[in-house]
């Protein structure tokens, strides 16, 4: 027996066919997706991405290598360098003496009446350092310049007053100390001196060379000029 097969009706198939309708109306409103970029253009945007990665690399390296010569430079041991500008000579730390030389007591290192008055009137600190510089006609000029720092302004003004005076001593100089020996050269006192006050401090500076000229007296007056001019070493001393 043939069995029937009962025909579909309108109502059956609406639902499949306005599904399929409803997938293509959304397939047609969406955009279509943007095309791939071409491969010379993705090959630019990976160099530029380098480029600005390897920048950004040598911006960190530079702000490192600034930062470590900074401190390096800042607590590097400094190198003896002449004077500061402003002066007419220009000045170097004597290598036999590269740092300056302190003492508490200043009485060992003067003679005559400077070292009476500094025994019963003991100085706080002797800084006392040695430099260089040349004449005109190249001479080689040694330069002691000494700090004697006094418990106050008055007794400061008592041993600059007694240093400017003939005859009554001074504090030794570097040479004469002996702490430099330069051949035929056993003081300096034989050339020029010169000596100011600075509140509680006496600057005592001498200079001389080996040996002097024919006119003994311009010699004389060229260490003084040399002498003052060193004035401005004391403040490297107290440092």
């Amino acid at each position: 027996m043939t069995q029937r097969i009962p025909p579909l009706r309108s109502s059956d198939t609406a639902p499949l066919w306005r599904s399929e309708i409803g997938q293509l109306d959304s397939l047609l409103s969406s955009p279509p997706p943007p095309p791939p970029p071409p491969p010379a253009a993705r090959s630019r945007r990976g160099l530029l991405l380098k480029g600005l990665g390897l920048l950004g690399v040598a911006l960190v390296s530079g702000l490192v290598w600034i930062a470590v010569t900074g401190k390096e430079q800042q607590t590097g041991t400094p190198t003896p360098t002449s004077a500061p500008p402003g002066g007419e000579f220009t000045f170097a730390v004597s290598p036999d003496v590269p740092e300056p030389l302190k003492d508490s007591s200043c009485a060992p290192h003067a003679y005559g009446e400077t070292q009476r008055f500094l025994t019963a009137t003991p100085c706080q600190q002797l800084t006392r350092g040695l430099y260089t510089t040349t004449t005109p006609d190249g001479v080689t000029v040694y330069t002691s310049v000494s700090v004697v720092r006094m418990k106050t302004a008055e007794d400061a003004a008592k041993l600059k007053e007694l240093t400017t005076r003939d005859g009554t001593g001074n504090v030794n100089d570097l040479v004469k100390d002996g702490a430099v020996r330069v051949p035929n050269l056993p003081t300096l006192a034989n050339g020029g001196f010169a000596a100011r006050q600075d509140d509680r401090d006496v600057i005592i500076i001498e200079s001389d060379t080996v040996r002097h000229g024919k006119d003994e007296a311009e010699h004389v007056k060229l260490m003084k000029r040399i002498s003052n001019d060193a004035f401005r070493l004391a403040a490297d001393l107290n440092r």
